[in-house]
């Protein structure tokens, strides 16, 4: 039996993000649970599995994008699609609050609340329920005249740790082993590719079958039409060179 050579998906325990811009009971999703797995795969003289060394974990996470707060009172059109491609990822989340956070008690306070209400309205003509909008602050000092205006949400995430770690030199070992940073970019990339993170813990519903086209199908079969689907062959030149030989 081969080996089974699905990624290491690691869950940990719900815990609270009391701290953090969007703590609240909104925003809390608990995943319940540890999942670690003991075998190892024995790939000819190499006994370690990159997947327990660096296992791909599922939490929540936040996502934040920073405005700049200048001099003007206005944003501009960059700035405008940057927040609203913000909003369509914070739609694509299914979170429940998109928070906007203002600096406070900085030289550029004034006008980072006049960009806060553009950047609001911004966040409403991409979709963004106003209800779903939480506008907050947070201390920045005196001399801060540069502090940003901040979109903040919280959804889950895949992600590895870890990774980039190289702790010894690959001509120093002698024992054929992984070395400690072997399969972490690989568990890396998978993390950030998939589109939804359960989906390497739980499967998902299966979606109706498609009436219309099995309909087509049993009706062609009744009949005793072929309803195989049709594919063509393009047509191949051989070289002349090759046809001398």
């Amino acid at each position: 039996m081969r080996p089974d050579r699905s990624p290491m998906v690691r869950k940990p325990s719900a815990k609270s993000l009391t701290g953090l811009l969007l703590a609240g009971p909104a925003l809390l999703l608990a995943l319940a649970g540890c999942t670690t797995s003991a075998k190892q795969d024995v790939v000819s003289a190499v006994p370690d599995d990159y997947r327990v060394a660096h296992p791909i974990l599922i939490d929540e996470r936040l996502q934040t994008m920073d405005i700049p707060v200048g001099i003007d009172a206005g944003i501009g059109a960059k700035t405008r699609g940057s927040v609203a491609g913000f909003a369509q990822r914070f739609k694509a989340s299914e979170s429940a609050v998109m928070a906007i956070v203002l600096p406070s008690g900085s030289p550029n306070e004034v006008n980072a609340v006049r960009i806060g209400h553009q950047v609001h309205e911004v966040l409403v003509g991409a979709g963004v329920s106003p209800a779903a909008i939480d506008v907050r602050s947070y201390r920045a000092g005196g001399k801060e005249s540069g502090a940003p205006i901040r979109l903040a949400f919280s959804k889950i995430a895949a992600h590895v740790e870890g990774c980039g770690a190289w702790t010894s030199q690959l001509g120093d070992v002698k024992r054929n082993r992984n070395y400690g940073n072997f399969g972490c970019a690989t568990q890396a990339n998978l993390a950030a590719m998939v589109d939804n993170p359960l989906d390497l813990v739980y499967p998902r519903e299966m979606t109706p079958a498609d009436a219309g086209r099995r309909y087509t199908v049993l009706d062609l079969y009744r009949r005793g039409e072929i309803h195989a689907t049709k594919q063509g062959v393009l047509p191949v030149e051989i070289s002349e060179a090759v046809q001398q030989q």
